[in-house]
């Protein structure tokens, strides 16, 4: 099984699935109807092997707790790596979580409980202080039931191995993940809640120094007043998120891809015209084409295997990509359809009567579910409607104290581009007043537009509470 699972893309934990649900089967298959047919197999040492396994009770127990593992702990990460999108801002906090899983399964909570990674790669595996005790290690529900009718010998035995192969995946975790990595963990900057954080900056330009070959040390000045300018603009939040009602109405937020979120950003333009960031996104665009793992080289290895058919056992360069470029034009203009198909007035007509079908029946779907959707807004919004207004309220306060951060901080840099300002002339820098005047008419203006919110927000609160005492 080792071999088949390392030397292809396939999962262990379907296959094991597949194995514990045909268990019994498997039993009759191997013990009972092939020696029925075939007198000579019981002298077969493959036949003896695999009878071996079949009779111990700690082959299936082995089954399920490996289920149990690959579910819970790697399952969630393995689908997290093959995704197309860009990941790589994500990669650190991922990784950290997968190995912060495998210690959680055997080391006592106490020494987890509010610890960094780097404090987690600090403890000791091999010291028995730091383990739980069996009646806690996770081995999952079905594994310790079925471990309850095995001799009391072989579930210690199987509690040390259990032990043992947590430890040796925490060690193989700890040489082969990059918890360590500086780099990756800077990279977390780019996400858009990270906009306001107090390390997004400097991780910024620890990224920004590692990479000169990609910025001159003139660029790196412009870099950083861009970011302050980024810190204080204002991002919607459908930039980033989407937020959508599920059946149950409950809200489900569906976060965007990143490159998407900095498409918007870099879409942003003073009021004259001009973009707003211009060494930011050469920055960023370098970042995000950095790939998160290996799925999309193998997806190209699978896709080129695709395409050797029965007839063919070799294809050039030229042919494989004459292929795929066909292949993906096809995907692309016709959404996945064969256009070779040849085109007749019938298959036109059919399409089209299929479509209008098609139509009718969504515009009957959307009208019931409108329908359906306006009588229980309507309902909620009669039954909770002190609730809702509560909940206003307390909206327009965590508004305004952001609103207030958001005032002081604009201040600062007001400030800090008036110091600035006074040192350039100071010094003649004609570059360094020019930096000056761009972070004081960036405050000036955030300035102006947080008096207005504020404005706003205090008219807002008052009609609000005049709502409350009716």
């Amino acid at each position: 099984m080792k071999r088949f699972v390392i030397t292809r893309w396939i999962e262990v934990g379907p296959v094991i699935k597949r194995i514990i649900d045909q268990w019994l089967i498997l039993i009759e298959y191997f013990l009972v109807y092939l020696p029925k047919i075939d007198k000579k197999i019981i002298n077969n040492d493959r036949w003896k092997r695999i009878k071996t396994q079949l009779e111990q009770k700690k082959t299936l127990v082995r089954l399920h707790f490996i289920l149990y593992v690959y579910r819970h702990i790697f399952s969630k990460p393995l689908t997290w790596l093959q995704q197309k999108q860009p990941l790589i801002h994500l990669l650190f906090e991922e990784c950290s979580n997968l190995f912060r899983n495998i210690l959680i399964s055997f080391i006592k909570d106490d020494l987890l409980t509010n610890k960094t990674v780097k404090q987690l790669l600090s403890i000791s595996f091999d010291s028995q202080a730091n383990e739980k005790p069996d009646s806690k290690l996770a081995i999952g529900e079905i594994t310790r039931n079925e471990l309850q009718e095995m001799p009391t010998n072989e579930k210690i035995k199987f509690m040390h191995d259990v032990r043992d192969i947590y430890k040796t995946i925490a060690r193989e975790l700890t040489r082969t993940l990059p918890v360590t990595n500086k780099f990756l963990q800077n990279l977390q900057f780019m996400h858009p809640l990270q906009q306001h954080h107090e390390s997004s900056s400097k991780s910024l330009m620890i990224i920004a120094r590692d990479l000169p070959q990609l910025l001159s040390d003139g660029n790196l000045d412009y870099l950083n007043v861009e970011w302050r300018l980024y810190e204080n603009e204002t991002i919607p939040e459908e930039w980033y998120q989407q937020k959508t009602t599920s059946g149950g109405s409950d809200e489900v937020i569906k976060c965007h891809p990143i490159d998407n979120y900095w498409k918007h950003v870099f879409a942003v333009k003073t009021s004259s015209g001009i973009a707003k960031f211009v060494v930011l996104p050469k920055l960023i665009k370098s970042l995000l084409s950095l790939s998160h793992g290996n799925a999309d080289v193998e997806r190209g290895f699978s896709e080129n295997a695709a395409l050797i058919t029965d007839d063919r056992s070799y294809l050039s360069d030229i042919s494989i990509n004459g292929l795929r470029a066909t292949k993906d034009a096809v995907k692309f203009y016709g959404q996945g359809k064969v256009h070779e198909v040849p085109i007749c007035k019938g298959l036109l007509e059919n399409v089209k009567e299929a479509h209008s079908r098609y139509q009718v029946d969504q515009e009957r779907k959307q009208r019931i579910l409108k329908e359906k959707e306006a009588i229980e807004a309507a309902a909620k919004l009669t039954k909770n409607k002190e609730l809702i207004l509560g909940e206003k309220e307390q909206h327009l306060i965590d508004q305004r104290k952001i609103l207030q951060e958001d005032l002081e901080n604009a201040s600062k840099m007001l400030t800090e581009g008036n110091s600035h300002l006074e040192a350039a002339v100071a010094t003649k820098s004609f570059a360094g007043v020019e930096m000056a005047q761009l972070l004081i008419g960036g405050a000036k203006k955030k300035l102006d537009v947080l008096k207005t919110q504020l404005g706003d927000n205090t008219d807002q609160m008052n009609q609000l509470r005049k709502k409350l005492k009716k």
